[in-house]
């Protein structure tokens, strides 16, 4: 053979395995693109991700839609309603304040939404928990409501609010919460802890009838109105220590099961804790009293 036949054999041989390799790497740049696509497809909106988008919408034809895939989305089955009653609390808490007048409509929209599967009755959800933390309700009322926990730690509520006769299964919380008007617990049942440490309420508030299972804490609560504690069970320890009642405070006819401290709480008004039962320790250290206390 001579040198240019081998000449030629040897350089068609190096194209042919240059033509393989180079077809491996469009192979594997071929690969390459179509991953992120595969990646892309897989974080995709869930169903409750697609609802809770809608809720938030500025559109409110997206809205409504989304509060009908809701409703239907949490009749579905049972392990969806938890997730549901978080997805609706979010629209809540995620709402401008004051915002514009169609967002005060929409407030007041999720609002009734939310009670309405609170309340025994049809489309009742039993022993779900609420979070309504940092958020701005106005004239809430969860009357005769059965739940779970609820959270309104630093929550604005305007206009009146309502718990009266309702019964809480879980924890209670309010700290800090601010109450434009009057707020009302008659007779609702606390089946663990209540804790309104900080609470403010600048209209009048109404625990008569109440029950209290766990331990009740009240430290520093300011009620600019009259306060009433009368019949109200305390079964644990309560903690009115601090507190400033700028109005009236009833305890007549309460039962005080655990330790009950009023220690540096002021009485601006008249205190009545006639027929009052303290079946724990008591603490008044140094209390401050406007007028002459009822104690008979």
């Amino acid at each position: 053979m001579s040198s240019l036949s081998r000449w030629l054999a040897a350089t068609s041989s190096v194209l042919a395995v240059a033509a393989v390799t180079l077809g491996r790497r469009r192979l594997s740049l071929h690969h390459d693109v179509v991953v992120p696509q595969m990646e892309q497809t897989s974080l995709e909106q869930t169903p409750l991700e697609d609802i809770r988008s809608r809720l938030m919408a500025l559109d409110a034809d997206a809205r409504l839609s989304g509060l009908r895939d809701w409703v239907e989305y949490g009749e579905r089955c049972e392990r969806n309603r938890q997730p549901a009653l978080d997805v609706l609390c979010e629209a809540l808490r995620e709402l401008p304040w004051p915002g514009t007048e169609v967002d005060q409509r929409w407030r007041m929209v999720l609002q009734a939404s939310l009670l309405a599967h609170l309340r025994p009755g049809p489309g009742f959800w039993l022993g779900c928990e609420v979070d309504l933390r940092e958020t701005t309700l106005v004239d809430f009322d969860l009357s005769q409501a059965r739940l779970g926990g609820a959270l309104f730690d630093g929550t604005r509520f305007l206009g009146d609010t309502r718990f009266d006769r309702t019964t809480f299964l879980g924890e209670f919380s309010a700290r800090r919460a601010f109450f434009g008007r009057h707020v009302l617990f008659t007779q609702s049942v606390f089946a663990r802890g209540v804790s309104l440490a900080g609470m403010t309420v600048c209209g009048n508030g109404e625990f008569s009838g109440l029950h209290a299972a766990g331990v009740v804490t009240l430290r520093a609560t300011r009620f600019s109105g009259r306060a009433d504690f009368t019949c109200a069970r305390f079964g644990s320890d309560l903690d009115c220590s601090g507190v400033r009642f700028g109005g009236r405070a009833l305890f007549r006819r309460a039962w005080f099961a655990g330790a009950s401290s009023f220690a540096q709480t002021w009485f601006r008004g008249r205190e009545d804790f006639v027929d009052a039962v303290f079946g724990g320790e008591s603490s008044f250290e140094n209390t401050r009293f406007g007028h002459r206390i009822h104690a008979d």
